[in-house]
């Protein structure tokens, strides 16, 4: 962390966002607003014409606002409420209830050797509970996906919990490689190695596959409609076969965002077909997600029997209601 931070991105003058963007600060933060400037420590440095304004300002009292923050793998985590649970109990040894899932003969996927090939991020007209929860279902997986997840061994799921969060992994069917894919495979890492992932609660998935390892970050922007915002990452050898990976559509697809980096262009279907008959998982997931937010919007939808694969809704739902009630 170098020594800075880390604080709320918040003014204590007036409350105006400080910085946004990525970069490098310097050795200070300044307001745009009314130039009151913060040193990396967080601390109030100065306030503009505080001789004729504040002649008895406390700066002591004014620095940044102190947030949590815990480290995993090459991710850092920020929490803005300074009080919250310990990074560790958070984490709640998710990481390990992952492992005990993977093969035994798979390396761990090690993000901090890899590098980012895409940067994609997704518009879901859904509340982002609706698309929280279609990750986390099993029950779609060989129903909805049957053609677009065909090398996946798809009946065949293991799932546990640690702490609120949720850990899974599926195989791939028997004789299925990822040896001549799009990307290489991941160092130490089976060539039939399926995916993995965990549901870190609330919003936040680490993906893994033989040859990628991937975030996935659900961004609630209104009741209906959620921003989903996927970084991949492989081998460095990748970049050996960038040239046969497809563009970035120019324009993009109304279901993306943005989208950057060499490695976007496979993860975005812009052939304007009707989602299900893309065979694309994340136009088919957007596809269900939308349906779902359809019908809880026309007031006739309620949930029906689930089934074991559909376990984790219920877990979810316990937690958030567990989260938000008083005593959560």
């Amino acid at each position: 962390m170098n020594g800075c931070g880390p604080f709320t991105n918040v003014c204590r003058h007036r409350g105006a966002r400080l910085l946004e963007g990525e970069g490098n600060v310097g050795n200070a933060i300044r307001c745009f607003y009314h130039a009151w400037t913060y040193g990396l420590d967080g601390g109030l440095q100065s306030a503009s014409l505080a001789r004729e304004w504040f002649p008895d300002l406390d700066k002591g009292g004014l620095g940044l606002r102190p947030a949590a923050v815990g480290v995993w793998e090459t991710m850092v985590f920020v929490n803005p409420d300074a009080g919250a649970e310990p990074f560790a109990e958070w984490l709640a040894g998710a990481p390990a209830s992952m492992a005990a899932l993977r093969p035994r003969n798979a390396a761990a996927h090690a993000p901090g050797r890899l590098v980012e090939l895409a940067d994609v991020s997704y518009r879901f007209g859904a509340n982002w509970k609706i698309v929280a929860e279609n990750f986390i279902d099993g029950y779609h997986l060989p129903l909805l996906h049957a053609v677009s997840l065909a090398d996946g061994d798809l009946m065949s799921q293991a799932f546990a919990t640690a702490g609120r969060h949720i850990t899974f992994y599926r195989g791939l069917k028997p004789g299925q490689r990822h040896d001549n894919r799009v990307w290489p495979v991941i160092a130490g890492v089976p060539a039939d190695f399926g995916a993995a992932y965990i549901w870190f609660f609330p919003n936040l998935a680490i993906f893994e596959t033989a040859a990628s390892w991937s975030t996935f970050l659900v961004e609630p922007i209104a009741p209906n409609l959620s921003a989903v915002h996927c970084r991949f990452f492989a081998m460095p050898q990748a970049m050996d076969r960038a040239d046969a990976w497809p563009a970035i559509p120019d324009p993009l697809p109304p279901y993306v965002l943005s989208a950057k980096g060499a490695g976007a262009g496979p993860w975005i279907d812009a052939r304007g077909l009707h989602p299900l008959q893309t065979r694309d998982v994340n136009c088919e997931d957007i596809y269900a997600c939308e349906a779902v937010q359809q019908g809880m919007e026309s007031g006739s939808a309620e949930v029906g029997p689930l089934s074991r694969w559909e376990a984790n809704l219920t877990f979810f739902q316990r937690q958030i209601l567990d989260y938000v009630s008083p005593s959560g």
